[in-house]
């Protein structure tokens, strides 16, 4: 089995990145094999020159490296996505990628294990809201983990700028949140149906 673990911030070695691969380093641990990818290495566009070509099973005019990543994600039978919360929702570069999506979202990805993880404070029900649009209909949806910054730094005044510095996973809830849904991955993968 394989699970496939999307970066979906602009930084290559941020906090959003380390809870992503802390999470498939844990699956590696349990015997599972993993993948891991860049959104920022992906040159996508968001939907322009459009005529909605998409809905009429047209090809897209401009589709760039979308359909790559998608055919990457379809791959695993496990998919974690990390995003981190921009201005208040996910950033440009992710939600380019959810427009390029087939559209409607339940009919990609179908029957995947799927979790995620969202970075920040302010604006994060709306960065979950986007993903489970996407990662939960007709997938196996196990959770959501968020890494507030806000609540980090409340529990462990030494990491006030961990939000900067990307040393979120230093506090150790933050560490075990995300390897409880590691966790909650593996068993839905094995059939041991836990809930993050």
């Amino acid at each position: 089995m394989e699970v496939v673990g999307l970066n979906c911030s602009a930084r290559k070695n941020g906090n959003t990145s380390q809870a992503v691969r802390l999470a498939l380093n844990h699956l590696k641990s349990l015997g599972l094999k993993t993948e891991y990818y860049d959104l920022r290495d992906f040159d996508i566009r968001p939907c322009r020159r459009c005529e909605m070509e998409c809905y009429y099973e047209k090809p897209c005019p401009d589709l760039g490296k979308a359909e790559k990543l998608a055919s990457l994600l379809e791959q695993g039978d496990a998919i974690i996505v990390g995003t981190p919360v921009y201005n208040g929702t996910i950033p440009a570069n992710l939600a380019a990628f959810l427009e390029r999506n087939p559209f409607p979202y339940e009919e990609v990805l179908v029957g995947k294990v799927t979790g995620a993880i969202v970075i920040g404070s302010l604006g994060s029900i709306v960065a979950l809201l986007m993903l489970t649009s996407w990662l939960a209909p007709k997938k196996r949806f196990v959770g959501w983990v968020n890494l507030d910054p806000r609540l980090t730094t409340a529990r462990n005044p030494s990491l006030r700028n961990a939000w900067l510095e990307g040393t979120l996973l230093q506090d150790e809830k933050n560490k075990n949140q995300v390897l409880d849904l590691a966790t909650a991955i593996y068993n839905e993968l094995k059939g041991k149906n836990s809930k993050c």
